[in-house]
């Protein structure tokens, strides 16, 4: 279909579509002028719309555009709503009917698809993102051309983009940014791997499964094969998003390579954390020289809380020049493991560094206990010389093996590291950085603190009872009775922390954790009682004990009422908001009970097998009973595909509500003006998402 045919069928389409259908017949007549292939192309295209169930009823109705890639793909695809719009095309969610899965299908605009250029570029980004095969990065099922429609089938991801996310929320915290961003990099890194260079990596191309959370790199549009002509980017030209482009691809270099990608990664990463782009400040006209001219302001004086390992990993990536990054994207995930404080990201050379330093320390301390118990002077020297050995290996081996990107501080801050199953006192400089020690309740770290004190006392004293020479029976008593009394201090102890942790409602095993165990990240700190007991973390706010909309609620109107009245106005807009949003969930999830109630997998797989016995049979009867059966089985199917709609819908509310939980726990007693302007923007957007029934939910600005 020429773009000139597809424009008239379009307008013709599209107006016929506004006529009650009794009128159609006539209008289309006189809208035809006697072009019979016209008519029929339009008839072909209204019919197809009309089907029950099969495009986009939930919103309002099928579009013109939605009616043509029906009647092209009707037979595979059940076309149910459109995604999103982009410069190319657009992307519907559609049911697959062989597979009975739910996929996303990217179409070329017909108005650009007779461009040879254009649908090779279409047909490379399909060719591009067929070769990778990762959890992280988007997976394309086919790619197709149907009565000129180019299309490219691609799996669907149940969530929203990082955009959206960002646009709601405002920024993430640290933990949850630094676990976006590691897997991006993995990503990152099998495309590097198959030569290829993203050259668009930015939030709305990053899609967040809202089931296991993952991140999904999509939209390979622009991107280049590593030392390949780009035939279809002239010379010169700028391609990507200004603000996650690095300087060099800003300037339309033709060196752009996988430190691009990196530059974009760490852009990302500092928007995530902040909740701006590097550079937001400046006008669009002055970008560029801002990027090549200067660096971003650190992350470390815009974000104090941000972790200091976590900001540098994340300044390195945008340093202006591409030798100064990290080098691969590899090398990157390894630095965002670092600094995380998992030892396997370490190089090969350090994976035994950490625990290193407690082991000398042991070490050292346990032969110089035999030299003090030993009154020869000879044998004295000599054990203090086998004391400092390990010691003095620690150090010779810091100095040896080479800085791999980090300072001898820091590498023996690593090797300070305690074991991870270590759970007592240390130093907090020389913790690992997950660490949870600081997110312990006081209590805890206090009978941790003794306890430690206690082990360090007890064996120091019997050394030294033993180094004193036999005295009175008064002295031998003395030392008795000290250890006798660390000994029941560290039982009373340990006994009164187990019964104050028992009353807070955690079992002997969780209050065992609380008060003994490691302090290494476990997946049992963040559920149940436990994690109620934790302090947030840095720079980070406690969530809502369940994921659930009704305790959401509960958590905003225990907000708004320990507010200041200076904050009135901002808060109870936001409690309306909230009140708003869980009841539109709320009606959500009833109607989604009620629809899946008709569509269950096991009435599909019931009626399948009916329609296949039913095939068999011959007979006008069992004729009339298989377009029965089949005409069932298409309406469970649609309502089916009406559930995924609610799904996306109560995704984007409970977003929302999320967000509005977020910039109120931000919003402090004085009233920040930037966060109060936010919320306000937050609570008319849910206002227009409450109003606009079941139709996508609009989107604040970031700032």
């Amino acid at each position: 279909m020429t773009p000139e045919r597809w424009q008239e069928v379009k307008h013709v389409l599209a107006a016929a579509m506004e006529v009650d259908r009794p009128q159609r017949s006539a209008w289309l007549d006189q809208a035809c002028q006697g072009n019979q292939p016209l008519r029929d192309e339009v008839e072909s295209l209204l019919h197809a719309s009309s089907q029950p169930g099969e495009i986009d009823t939930a919103f309002g109705g099928p579009t013109a555009e939605q009616a043509i890639l029906a009647t092209a793909l009707g037979q595979q695809y059940e076309i149910v709503r459109s995604l999103g719009h982009g410069g190319m095309g657009d992307v519907y969610l559609a049911r697959e009917r062989a597979l009975d899965r739910f996929v996303a299908i990217k179409v070329l605009r017909p108005d650009l698809a007779d461009a040879p250029e254009i649908r090779e570029r279409f047909r490379r980004e399909a060719k591009i993102a067929a070769q990778l095969s990762h959890p992280g990065i988007l997976p394309l099922h086919t790619f197709g051309e149907v009565r000129g429609i180019w299309y490219f089938v691609m799996g669907y991801v149940h969530g929203l983009s990082l955009a959206d996310r960002l646009r709601i929320e405002g920024q993430l915290s640290a933990a949850e940014s630094h676990r976006i961003l590691v897997e991006l990099t993995e990503a990152v890194e099998c495309a590097h791997r198959g030569g290829v260079i993203h050259r668009d990596i930015k939030p709305a191309n990053i899609l967040l499964d809202q089931e296991s959370g993952r991140a999904m790199l999509a939209d390979f549009g622009i991107s280049k094969l590593h030392d390949a002509s780009d035939s279809l980017t002239a010379s010169g030209m700028v391609v990507g998003t200004p603000h996650y482009m690095a300087p060099e691809q800003a300037m339309g270099s033709p060196d752009v390579d996988e430190r691009s990608d990196i530059y974009a990664l760490g852009a990302v990463g500092y928007t995530m954390l902040i909740g701006r782009e590097p550079f937001s400040h400046v006008r669009p006209q002055e970008l560029i020289f801002h990027k090549v001219s200067r660096q971003p302001e650190p992350l470390r004086k815009v974000a104090p809380g941000v972790p200091s390992e976590l900001a540098d990993v994340i300044m390195r990536c945008l340093e202006r020049e591409p030798d100064l990054r990290w080098p691969t994207a590899r090398a990157l995930r390894d630095a965002l493991r670092r600094a995380n404080g998992d030892p396997v990201a370490l190089p090969e050379a350090l994976r035994d560094l950490p625990t290193f330093a407690p082991y000398a320390l042991l070490w050292a301390f346990g032969w110089s206990a035999v030299a003090v118990l030993t009154r020869s002077f000879q044998h004295v020297v000599m054990l203090l010389m086998v004391a400092a050995i390990v010691p003095i290996g620690l150090v010779l081996h810091v100095w040896n093996i080479g800085r791999h990107a980090l300072t001898r501080r820091n590498l023996l801050r690593i090797a300070f590291w305690p074991p991870e199953w270590w759970g007592m006192w240390w130093p907090r400089t020389l913790r690992r950085p997950n660490d949870l020690w600081s997110r312990l309740p006081r209590g805890a770290r206090a009978v941790r603190a003794i306890l430690s004190a206690i082990f360090v006392l007890l064996p120091s004293m019997i050394l030294l009872r033993e180094r004193l020479a036999p005295g009175p029976d008064d002295d031998d008593m003395w030392f008795a009775i000290s250890e006798v009394g660390l000994v029941f201090a560290a039982i009373s102890t340990m006994a009164i922390a187990m019964r104050w942790a028992l009353g807070r409602g955690l079992t002997g095993r969780d209050a065992a954790r609380l008060l003994f165990g490691s302090t290494a990240p476990w997946p049992g700190w963040t559920q149940g009682p436990l994690a109620r007991l934790l302090a947030p973390a840095k720079g980070t706010l406690r969530e809502p004990e369940r994921d659930s909309p009704a305790d959401y609620r509960r958590a905003i109107l225990d907000l708004i009422t320990s507010r200041d009245t200076s904050a009135s106005v901002a808060t109870v807009d936001a409690g309306l908001a909230a009140r708003g949003l869980v009841s539109a969930i709320e009606e959500c999830d009833a109607e989604l009970t009620r629809l899946r109630q008709l569509s269950a997998p096991s009435e599909i797989d019931r009626l399948s097998a009916q329609l296949s016995t039913l095939e068999q049979n011959p007979g006008e009867e069992a004729r009339q009973l298989v377009a029965l059966v089949r005409r069932q089985l298409d309406v469970v199917r649609s309502v089916g595909a009406q559930c995924e709609v609610l799904v996306h819908r109560r995704t984007q509310l409970f977003e929302l509500l999320r967000g509005i939980w977020l910039h109120l726990s931000a919003l402090d007693d004085d009233v920040n003006d930037a966060v109060a302007g936010r919320l306000a923007t937050l609570c008319a957007t849910v206002e227009s998402a409450l109003h606009a029934d079941a139709k996508p939910v609009a989107r604040a600005p970031i700032h």
